[in-house]
């Protein structure tokens, strides 16, 4: 293990501190995106006996979280950003010591960890408060590395404590976030890398390595197989606008196209939002995919090649490779792109970068390094102000993604609110326009048309809301319900008032 400076205590403040500075506008923003269903009318997230009743399955730590803070705050949002801050700054301290024991140099390890905290795919993480998880579960995959670290370290019974602590950190990641379930690959990949015979512990007995990793198939084959099927399949090509045959390759080229976005967005953190849109298409001529699988062969040659010169940048690109695999949408998830999916994979980049400048950097590229960082944290500042509220989250969203028929729903309905009723009907429109099957745009749509008095289009757009949104919006359906015989009425009067 690599012995930290003397000015670790330090370095620590300045970690804390940093982040604090960068994310401290978070304090002032409101409850947006699942905020309101995750934490505020979430029972499971108010006491410990609502906790138990388990009202909303899943994330269980994440829920257990929010309880001092309901206690402590209620209602109001900013109290539960001090968390936010505390766990993404942790992280970074974790981060700091693992690169330590990686054998990277503080100067070069704080620069990995600032890139890890202060780049702008983490401001939904942290500036979300229901995207906790992503937080929680960084912090245990990088503290049951860490213990594994110091274990190999030890001997004895201190060495047998440090690896169950470590095995109950991975227990608590998936706790946090299931995403995290990849984690012990890292655990493999640091001894393939490092450690060689009777040093190794996971890999000392590769028999029962096999067992438990055709059992972890097992598991996972019998966990998510129901989710390969024509359902789940066209749910997610409807929720993209996309039409087509029972076929999996629109999916998986899309999946590549996913890979290399996000491969741009790291290198350039703009343009960023909730929502995004990847184009799917039967054809398997898409330039794009082919690019980003190119992209792809050459991360993994890259690893592959400098294993025994630069096994910090080999780590650092398996990390993220392996956290990458659960958010990767081999199984259709729903979602094929979110800023908050690169969390866990963000230290992998941190470790890359922080491995190649302790190997080639003088002090001209450290100062742009150094630029950098402060261009970065500049960029997530203005990134957390678009988190404020609904209405700047989603106005953004639709500004630098016009594509994305979520995005224009959700300003539309933004717009509904403060009565900008011109603008609402707009993107109401083009939220329609980029994707049909957007159910909720239809009711959008039809109470922006009823308040400009446009009774003929709000009835066809509430009507087609009950036709196709019975399954998804059981509850706004029977109310649309209940207002449809009013609303004819008041067209019924409208009219013979023309004629008259």
């Amino acid at each position: 293990m690599h012995k930290l400076s003397l000015t670790k205590p330090y370095i620590f403040l300045f970690i804390f501190m940093i982040t604090a500075a960068v994310y401290g506008n978070t304090f002032r923003n409101q409850w947006t995106y699942d905020d309101m269903p995750v934490v505020v009318q979430n029972p499971d997230a108010h006491s410990i006996s609502g906790f138990l009743e388990n009202h909303r399955p899943g994330r269980p730590l994440r829920e257990l979280t929010y309880i001092p803070e309901y206690h402590l705050f209620g209602s109001d949002p900013a109290g539960y950003h001090i968390q936010q801050l505390l766990w993404h700054a942790a992280n970074g301290l974790l981060l700091f010591l693992v690169l330590s024991g990686l054998g990277i140099e503080a100067p070069f390890a704080l620069v990995g960890v600032l890139l890890f905290l202060l780049h702008p795919l983490q401001a939904e993480s942290v500036a979300n408060i229901s995207h906790r998880k992503e937080l929680l579960a960084g912090f245990f995959c990088l503290a049951a590395l860490l213990a594994y670290l110091k274990g190999l370290a030890a001997s004895g019974l201190p060495r047998l404590w440090r690896l169950v602590l470590s095995a109950l950190f991975f227990y608590a990641a998936l706790l946090a976030n299931q995403t995290a379930i990849t984690f012990p690959l890292i655990i493999i990949l640091y001894e393939l890398l490092w450690l060689k015979g009777t040093e190794r512990l996971v890999l000392r007995r590769p028999w029962l390595l096999a067992t438990l990793l055709l059992a972890a198939v097992v598991v996972m084959f019998v966990r998510y197989s129901s989710m390969f099927n024509r359902q789940a399949l066209l749910a997610i090509y409807s929720k993209n606008g996309f039409i087509a045959a029972d076929s999996y390759l629109p999916l998986y080229l899309a999946d590549l196209k996913a890979f290399g976005f996000y491969l741009y967005k790291i290198i350039l953190p703009v343009k960023l939002a909730p929502e995004y849109v990847i184009q799917f298409a039967e054809t398997p001529f898409q330039a794009l995919a082919w690019l980003s699988l190119a992209l792809l062969g050459g991360v993994v040659a890259a690893a592959v090649l400098l294993r025994k010169r630069l096994p910090a940048v080999t780590f650092g690109i398996g990390w993220f490779l392996v956290m990458y695999l659960p958010v990767a949408n081999l199984v259709p998830a729903g979602y094929i792109v979110a800023d908050r999916y690169m969390y866990l994979c963000l230290p992998g980049v941190a470790m890359v970068s922080a491995a190649l400048l302790q190997k080639y950097a003088g002090r001209r590229v450290m100062s742009v390094a150094g630029a950098l960082l402060v261009l970065l944290a500049i960029l997530t500042i203005v990134q957390n102000s678009y988190w404020h509220d609904e209405h700047s989250l989603w106005r953004h969203a639709a500004r630098v993604n016009d594509n994305s028929t979520w995005a224009q729903e959700s300003a539309a309905l933004s717009y509904y609110l403060t009565g900008e009723l011109d603008e609402a009907l707009r993107h109401g429109q083009q939220a329609l326009a980029l994707n049909r099957f957007n159910t909720r745009a239809y009711l959008t749509l039809a109470k922006i048309e009823e308040k400009r008095g446009e009774l003929a289009e709000a009835l066809q757009n509430y009507e087609m809301f009950i036709e196709v949104g019975g399954a998804e919006y059981p509850t706004e359906v029977a109310a649309v319900m209940g207002r449809l015989p009013y609303l004819r009425e008041q067209l019924q009067q409208t009219l013979k008032g023309k004629r008259g």
